[in-house]
């Protein structure tokens, strides 16, 4: 695939692609949700508040212990670091919809979450330059501008279709889920490769400190979302999934001659199979479970 990269028509193919996958995705499951279902799950406050402590306090707090304690190579480590703050991943969506979660929930807590990221994202990166021989910062603004319109402007619009033009809304849904298929398909065959080149160079405290990066920020958010399995799901997505665009956007701002997306996308590689299997670790617990027994006539 070296041929496609180095090609500048190519390129730009790829490009407009990958800046149109996302807000595909996200207009496509906003179509299947009312602005009633998103502003009930956004009146439960306490479970909200849950949700912002997991992803904008622990989950920094222990990626960062983990970077830390593993020594992970500085490229990948700032990569985890900004992940780590930077939640509101339009994949939250698809996560908690392919693992069975509270979509409505994860639909409510995306834009809140995308709305505080510019508030959050600046100071954790002042923390971690004390903590760690970086030099990351970036403004509330520009990080504003970059994400939202990815995300808040298509999971509005993709409401509103539902909310107002219900007939048209499951024809555009397919055609926005077509192309973002076609575009998954597409930006894999090009990336893939490069991706698992970078991951083959991983040594083994990287793929542990990922790991329990991962599983650590899934754990807690599972445990926030309470007793209820589907919004256990959701919030833990929800934390341990960051914003690709913000970690592309921030690096590039910091250290601008670093090139820094294959060590992203084998990141987020790794980050998949981790998900994948702990997720297969829920469902085994679940299909473990004594079920209850029913008595006569009931």
């Amino acid at each position: 695939m070296a041929w496609l990269l180095g090609d500048p028509a190519a390129m730009r193919v790829i490009a407009f692609l990958a800046h149109a996958l996302f807000p595909a995705v996200v207009f496509a499951i906003g179509t299947t949700l009312t602005f009633q279902e998103v502003a009930r799950q956004l009146g439960r406050g306490g479970l909200l508040l849950r949700t912002l402590v997991v992803a904008c306090v622990l989950v920094p707090l222990a990626t960062a212990a983990v970077v830390k304690f593993l020594h992970v190579p500085l490229l990948l480590g700032g990569v985890m670091l900004i992940a780590s703050v930077a939640p509101g991943d339009p994949f939250d969506l698809v996560e908690a919809k392919g693992k069975k979660g509270n979509l409505a929930l994860a639909s409510a807590l995306f834009p809140v979450l995308v709305l505080v990221m510019p508030f959050t994202v600046p100071v954790w990166l002042g923390i971690f330059s004390r903590w760690f021989p970086l030099h990351l910062a970036v403004s509330p603004l520009p990080l504003f501008l970059e994400i939202a319109p990815y995300t808040l402007l298509p999971l509005a619009l993709g409401l509103a279709c539902r909310e107002w033009l219900p007939s048209g809304a499951a024809v555009l849904a397919r055609v926005a889920g077509t192309f973002a298929r076609v575009a998954m398909v597409v930006l894999l065959a090009a990336f893939l490769w490069p991706a698992l080149t970078t991951l083959a160079r991983f040594d083994a405290p990287s793929f542990a400190a990922i790991f329990l990066a991962v599983t650590f920020s899934l754990w807690a958010g599972y445990r926030a979302g309470g007793p209820d399995r589907g919004d256990g799901i959701s919030l833990g997505v929800t934390s341990a999934l960051g914003n690709l665009a913000a970690i592309v956007l921030v690096t590039h701002a910091c250290y601008p001659g670093v090139h820094v997306w294959n060590t992203a996308l084998a990141y987020v590689v790794v980050r998949w199979v981790v998900f994948k299997l702990c997720y297969l670790f829920l469902r085994y617990r679940m299909a473990r479970r004594p079920t209850p027994s029913r008595t006569p006539g009931s």
